[in-house]
């Protein structure tokens, strides 16, 4: 049965977020209240994360490693192909002296067109990006091997390691489940290699592009459209191009008497009181956190607790050197309901609230998948009626008003005949909350 959020049972507390020096990250440890109720034992849900500095300028922006993986097989002749050797050219063009760029085609065959190399001929890079003839089947799998040894070849800190994928199709040839595609993933993420991946049109396979793309610490994005690639293509770039941090990673201590739940997102190791989780990059004014719901036993009103102590470490790209950021979160306890209500961190209670929705999302997905089509709109008609309360529960939440209308839509979209391209905005909406990829 769902529950709504009180502010009886409140499942989140406010940390003052406290603003480190200029051109470091933000720490950020909250949960949705301050105060808990006295004398209950209740779930507790823990929002530990960072936000990225901004740069001075762009000119001042970290030097790329970027190879661009483009499917050439038979379904992108035309419009599609055309548009997206016009989006590599761009990308091309707003390359600087110390970026590296590599450029691989794929059909039933892998050609790297441009080794991975700092450009000093545009125009012949260029020719041969317009030379791009559609061919046959599709080998993602080699394609995208390909493009991640090109990257590789200069893999080295200080730079921004990625790989844009852009594909139509569903892999026929090699490796094609996204359990290969996650393995990949997760091999060059671990070396600090993301991969995007753009899938076009209602050809491809969604869950695997998002496992690949998600594995390495990646963005996905759906393109409907060919008339959006060049657009969604600048914006991937673009995106690559605001890194402020690498290898993040983090260490979340819980004392004693407090028992660690689980992780609504993300990919974490909990072992005993310790929890551990990193991400590959954080981007200029990006925010990426981690919820944890951790259980906490009844005490008495008017006592303190200690609920966390929080470190991050990262390499910091414009000084090059190591931060290290470190906190601890306290809760506090009380008999009243009033204090417990004014304790109450709308836009913390408001993120914890969407990513229990996602997961009933993800649910709703997996029985029509299933062909239960019937069970997954209860799924999201009751999402809707659990973010709409929450909602007024918050004094009138904008955000889950958008994410209720969100899910009345996706539950008539269940039953349409344009499923297809539905469940790719679907899959593409769950990842981006997930992981906060956004752009």
């Amino acid at each position: 049965m769902r529950f709504f959020i009180s502010f009886c049972v409140t499942l989140l507390l406010v940390f003052s977020v406290a603003v480190l020096e200029a051109k470091q990250c933000e720490l950020q440890i909250s949960t949705a209240n301050s105060v808990l109720r006295a004398g209950k034992k209740q779930t507790v849900c823990l929002k530990v994360g960072v936000k990225g500095f901004e740069w001075k300028s762009e000119k001042e922006r970290v030097p790329v490693n970027i190879a661009l993986v483009i499917d050439r097989s038979g379904s992108m002749q035309g419009k599609k192909i055309e548009q997206a050797k016009e989006a590599a050219i761009q990308t091309v063009r707003q390359l600087r002296s110390k970026d590296i760029v590599s450029i691989v085609v794929f059909d039933s065959k892998v050609e790297v067109l441009i080794p991975a190399t700092k450009i000093s001929d545009r125009e012949f890079v260029e020719q041969k990006i317009r030379s791009i003839q559609p061919g046959s089947s599709t080998a993602l799998y080699k394609g995208t091997e390909k493009g991640i040894e090109e990257v590789r070849k200069f893999l080295e800190k200080g730079f921004v390691n990625r790989v844009i994928l852009l594909s139509d199709g569903l892999a026929n040839i090699g490796p094609s489940s996204p359990e290969e595609l996650a393995n990949l993933g997760k091999k060059c993420g671990s070396e600090g290699i993301s991969v995007t991946t753009l899938g076009l049109g209602n050809g491809y396979n969604e869950d695997l592009m998002v496992k690949l793309a998600a594995a390495s610490d990646g963005n996905h994005k759906f393109i409907e459209s060919a008339d959006e690639i060049a657009d969604i293509f600048q914006k991937e770039f673009n995106t690559a191009l605001s890194v402020v941090a690498q290898e993040v990673s983090c260490v979340v201590t819980i004392p004693e008497g407090i028992r660690p739940v689980r992780a609504l997102n993300g990919n974490v190791d909990i072992k005993g009181q310790e929890i551990k989780f990193g991400w590959n990059q954080i981007y200029s004014h990006h925010e990426r956190f981690v919820m944890l719901e951790v259980e906490v036993p009844a005490e008495e009103s008017g006592l303190t607790k200690e609920l966390a102590k929080v470190t991050f470490r990262y390499i910091n790209m414009e000084t090059k050197n190591i931060d290290q950021l470190s906190g601890r979160l306290e809760i506090k306890f009380s008999n009243s309901e009033t204090q417990v209500k004014e304790s109450v961190n709308k836009s913390v209670t408001e993120d914890y609230v969407e990513l229990l929705a996602n997961l009933d999302n993800k649910r709703a997905m997996q029985l029509r998948d299933s062909g239960d089509i019937k069970g997954s709109q209860t799924v999201f008609k009751d999402n809707v009626i659990f973010l709409e309360q929450n909602s007024e529960i918050l004094g009138g939440s904008e955000r889950l008003k958008r994410s209720a209308f969100m899910n009345n839509i996706q539950s008539q979209e269940v039953d349409s005949p344009n499923w297809p391209a539905a469940r790719k905005k679907m899959i593409e909406f769950q990842n981006s909350n997930s992981t906060q990829q956004r752009y």
